[in-house]
C-alpha cells in the first residue's frame, strides 16, 4: 500500500512539473490542475529534492528549465502522452460497454428461448446490442465471475451469494422416447420404469441433470446410462434413432414432436426447472442489465406465450 502512495505521489509530482514546463508558468499550472500554487511549488520542490539537482531556473522575473529539468519533461510528455491514450480507452471502453449486454445461456435456450425473446428486445430497445455466449449453465456461471459476460439465462438450483437471482420460467422435465417406443403409447411414466431402458442424460454441469440425478437419488432409482452428453440436439437425435430414452425440458423437445422425430410422455413426478436471469450483484447498477431485467419481467414471459 505504501509503495501504491508513492508511486501516486510521484505521478502527481511529474505530471505537475509537466504542465509547469509546458505553460512555462507555476500559475498556469496551478489553474490547469485545479490546485493552489503553493501545492505545485511543492511538487516541484518535493521533485528537486527527489532527484538532487534544479529542474527549473527561477528569479528575475524569468523563467528556464535546467538540462536535468530538459531531459525530464522530454520524459513527461511520453507520460502525458500514454495517459492521454489511457484516458481516451477508458472513455471508448465505457462508451462500448454502454451499448453491448453480453448474455450467457446454454446451447438449448439459444435456440428454443433466446431468438424470441431478444428478438423483441432489441426491437424495444435498439440501442442496446447483445452478444450472445453459449455453454452449460456451469459454464456460464463461471463466465459471469470473470466478466465474460454480464448477465446469464439459465437454470437454477442453488445460487452464490455473490449473485442476484431473479426467477423467470418454470420449465417442466418430460421424457422423450422415440415414436415408435413401447413407452410412447402411455399417458405418464414413473422415473422407476426407466431403469428397464437405456438412459440417455445431459453431462456435468447441466442444471437438468442436477434435478434428474438428485430424483434418482431420493427414489433409489438406479438407471442404466447409456451415454452422457453436452447437447440437447444430440440427445434428440439419438432418441429419435430408438437408441435411448432421456429426460429433458418439455420445451425442447417441443417442435421435433411436432415433426414426429420424438414422442414426449408426462412423468408422473413432477419435476421442474427453474430458469432465472443470474448477474453479479456488484453488477445491480449496470444500465444495460436493470433494461434488459425490467423488459423481461414486463414482456418477456408474455412473448414466450405468443
Amino acid at each position: 500500500m505504501d509503495s501504491e502512495k508513492t508511486i501516486q505521489s510521484s505521478l502527481n509530482s511529474l505530471m505537475t512539473f509537466h504542465e509547469v514546463a509546458k505553460h512555462r508558468s507555476f500559475s498556469k499550472a496551478a489553474e490547469g490542475l485545479f490546485i493552489s500554487q503553493p501545492a505545485v511549488t511543492k511538487h516541484i520542490r518535493n521533485l528537486e529534492l527527489k532527484v538532487g539537482m534544479r529542474l527549473i531556473q527561477r528569479g528575475g522575473g524569468g523563467f528556464a528549465l535546467t538540462e536535468s529539468g530538459k531531459i525530464l519533461y522530454k520524459h513527461t510528455q511520453r507520460i502525458s502522452s500514454h495517459l492521454m491514450e489511457v484516458e481516451n480507452l477508458l472513455g471508448n471502453l465505457h462508451k462500448d460497454r454502454r451499448g453491448l449486454l453480453k448474455i450467457g445461456t446454454s446451447e438449448s435456450y439459444s435456440r428454443c428461448l433466446m431468438p424470441k425473446l431478444l428478438s423483441g428486445f432489441q426491437t424495444s430497445c435498439p440501442a442496446i446490442k447483445i452478444s450472445l455466449d453459449v455453454g452449460n449453465s456451469e459454464e456460464i456461471e463461471k463466465s459471469l465471475a470473470t466478466f465474460r459476460n454480464d448477465l446469464a439465462v439459465i437454470g437454477v438450483t442453488k445460487v452464490s451469494p455473490k449473485f442476484e437471482s431473479i426467477p423467470f420460467l418454470k420449465e417442466g422435465l418430460v421424457l422423450i422416447v422415440s415414436p415408435g417406443h413401447p413407452l410412447s403409447k402411455r399417458k405418464s411414466v414413473s422415473l422407476r420404469e426407466l431403469e428397464e431402458y437405456p438412459l440417455i442424460i445431459r453431462a456435468k454441469g447441466s442444471t437438468t441433470r442436477k434435478i434428474l440425478v438428485q430424483a434418482f437419488k431420493e427414489l433409489d432409482i438406479h438407471p442404466s446410462l447409456l451415454v452422457e452428453a453436452g447437447s440437447s440436439e444430440f440427445i434428440k437425435q439419438w432418441v429419435s434413432e430408438g437408441k435411448g430414452v432421456s429426460v429433458i425440458v418439455k420445451r425442447i423437445a417441443e417442435d421435433e414432436e411436432k415433426r414426429g422425430l420424438v414422442h414426449i410422455v408426462p412423468l408422473r413426478e413432477k419435476l421442474y426447472l427453474e430458469v432465472a436471469f443470474l448477474y453479479l450483484k456488484e453488477e445491480r447498477f449496470n444500465p444495460n442489465i436493470k433494461t434488459f431485467v425490467q423488459y423481461m419481467e414486463n414482456k418477456g414471459r408474455k412473448i414466450i406465450k405468443a
